[in-house]
């Protein structure tokens, strides 16, 4: 099949299929790349929840081929610790939404445990605005850069204190960064 060919043709043909190939092989790299990336800021990632930790803290796994597992830090809230008022009520509250479903998290930072720090969405609600909707988290102010945007979350946190919902029942809660320093 060969032989009528001359042979600077078929140095010519050998060279282009080899570039062809090795164009087929960085393509197929960056795909697998793509595909087992850790969770990076400011991407987003679709995840199955395996585990709520507390009412600001979950485990759950990407829906890629490696199901890279990770533990996902609320961003924006901080809810009350477990060992605090309030706060086996607000990690049910958080298993009632998301444990055992697919989630989608917007990857906003990492926190200095090593943790991923996002905004978790349940069939298109925020499920960090749902919590201080429903009393289960304060807001955390120092982290919300945009003045728009804390005002925002600081009157549904509010409108929920008015209302008397979830951890605003107490006459007093505690905040859970004054309850870990009085752990210590």
């Amino acid at each position: 099949m060969f032989e009528n060919i001359s042979p600077v043709w078929l140095i010519v043909f050998g060279m282009l299929l080899c570039l062809v190939l090795v164009f087929i092989f960085r393509k197929i790299n960056t795909l697998l790349t793509q595909l087992f990336k850790p969770f990076k800021k400011g991407q987003t990632y679709w995840c199955k929840v395996i585990a709520v930790s507390d009412g600001d803290t979950l485990t759950c796994y990407r829906l890629n081929f490696r199901r890279s597992q990770t533990k996902i830090r609320f961003a924006y809230i901080d809810a009350p610790e477990s060992s605090q008022t309030y706060g086996r009520e607000s990690q049910k509250i958080v298993q009632k939404m998301v444990y055992q479903k697919i989630v989608r998290i917007q990857i906003t930072d990492t926190d200095r445990y090593g943790r991923h720090v996002g905004v978790i969405y349940r069939i298109y609600k925020n499920v960090n605005k749902e919590l201080v909707k429903h009393g289960a988290a304060w807001v955390y102010e120092d982290y919300i850069k945009d003045k728009k945007h804390r005002e925002h979350w600081l009157q549904l946190q509010s409108k929920a204190k008015k209302q008397k919902k979830g951890l605003w029942k107490s006459s007093h809660p505690v905040r859970p960064s004054v309850y870990r320093k009085q752990g210590k």
